[in-house]
């Protein structure tokens, strides 16, 4: 008995010893700054400088605004798409997402909303900051975050984080786990149409306008502000979103929010509150959506931030809105952004590079590629008046895509 109780003993230890390990792995690891020292960091507009990490892109009139995360936007003389012209460079710490009406921008600064004059682009004035405008949870959009890697854990307490670096981290641990962290950080539409009140985002956006309203989402809600005063924008809602949302699109007077599990519909028949419709689910994913007549396209990818394990084009009917019904899948490599323009679908699939469709019939898709554009890193996408402006790792790409059967390559502003 003797024995046999110093036997389950050393059992036990050796179970217990087993539990326990160290795992070296690489990881994002934050970089802070104090709330104050970001807050008195100067924000304005300096001479144009190159572009080196493109990020969301935004049209108003005939210009280009490209966001570069974390720093600030490019803002772009397209008035010729075959010759861009670099203006300005609009230093804003923290941006990450932008939105553009009657002469102003409005961007965010991780926690604030800013809004510039813009009536001479080339030298915009900051003419508003709301402070603690929204919540910020997209950290990992922050430039230099690695989408491969996973990232360590983020204390509020010290601030903001400006930026990231990868690095190896040793660490003792009690059981098996994805690199010790929980990876559920968010993300990161384009409208049907553009006068000169207001421009147009891509698929990736989080900013968007309808009317004189600006909406801005993030993982948990949408917040409204209400623009229609000269002085600055006033918040009018806060509405709950669940299934960490990522992605907003306008049209018809509804909202199409892209989330981490489907796809929600907001009407705006009151545009300072938008309403919930309906909801159509998929398996966990990121998750950008554009919308044309009845349908929605959606593109869901895997990824480090995304988790999941699909990568696919799917096509919903939306003629119920109340009623959203999946009518095809694709599967696809690692599709981010996308756009759609008549029949010409554009999509974003990473490393995949661009893909362009005939989307005219929703059950042949696949079997429809007009154009395949290998070697690029592709992000995201705007068709726009039978141009194509795509943001990509290497840069800016603009495509005359009057022919789709014939597109033409018009410029190509590189990301040093």
């Amino acid at each position: 008995m003797k024995n046999l109780l110093i036997t389950i003993t050393l059992i036990a230890a050796l179970s217990a010893c087993n539990d326990k390990y160290t795992e070296t792995y690489r990881a994002n690891v934050p970089e802070y700054m104090s709330l104050e020292a970001w807050r008195a960091m100067e924000i304005g507009v300096e001479g144009p400088r190159n572009l080196s990490e493109s990020g969301k892109i935004y049209i108003y009139q005939n210009y280009l605004f490209i966001v570069e995360r974390g720093a600030g936007i490019h803002i772009v003389n397209n008035s010729n798409p075959s010759a861009p012209q670099n203006l300005a460079f609009l230093n804003i710490p923290g941006s990450v997402d932008l939105a553009v009406r009657n002469n102003t921008l409005y961007v965010d600064s991780y926690y604030d909303l800013l809004s510039f004059n813009i009536n001479d682009p080339a030298n915009p004035t900051l003419s508003c900051r709301i402070t603690n405008a929204f919540d910020f949870d997209n950290w990992t959009l922050v430039k230099g975050y690695d989408e491969d890697l996973p990232f360590t854990g983020i204390d509020p307490n010290r601030g903001v984080i400006t930026g990231w670096s990868q690095q190896e981290i040793i660490q003792d641990a009690q059981q098996p786990s994805q690199s010790g962290f929980e990876n559920s950080l968010s993300e990161v539409g384009i409208s049907t149409g553009m006068n000169v009140s207001s421009g147009i985002g891509g698929s990736m956006a989080q900013f968007t306008l309808t009317g004189s309203f600006l909406y801005v989402l993030r993982p948990a809600s949408i917040t409204a502000f209400d623009l229609s005063a000269n002085d600055c924008p006033n918040q009018s809602s806060l509405t709950p979103v669940s299934w960490n949302a990522e992605t907003i699109f306008p049209y018809n007077n509804h909202l199409f929010i892209g989330t981490s599990n489907g796809m929600l519909i907001y009407n705006l028949n009151d545009p300072a509150q938008p309403e919930y419709v309906s909801q159509i689910q998929h398996a966990t994913a990121c998750d950008p959506v554009v919308v044309q007549d009845d349908r929605a396209y959606l593109t869901i990818r895997t990824g480090s931030s995304c988790q999941g394990w699909l990568n696919q084009l799917q096509v919903i009917d939306i003629s119920s809105y109340s009623s959203p019904q999946r009518i095809a899948e694709y599967n696809l490599t690692n599709p981010h952004g996308l756009g759609i323009d008549g029949n010409t679908l554009f999509v974003c699939d990473g490393n995949a590079g661009l893909k362009v469709y005939n989307a005219e019939d929703d059950l042949a898709i696949a079997d429809n590629i007009i154009a395949h554009y290998e070697n690029i890193t592709t992000f995201d996408v705007i068709p726009y008046n039978n141009v194509l402006i795509m943001s990509a790792e290497e840069g800016i790409y603009q495509y005359d895509y009057t022919d789709p059967q014939s597109i033409v390559q018009l410029s190509f502003i590189p990301a040093y």
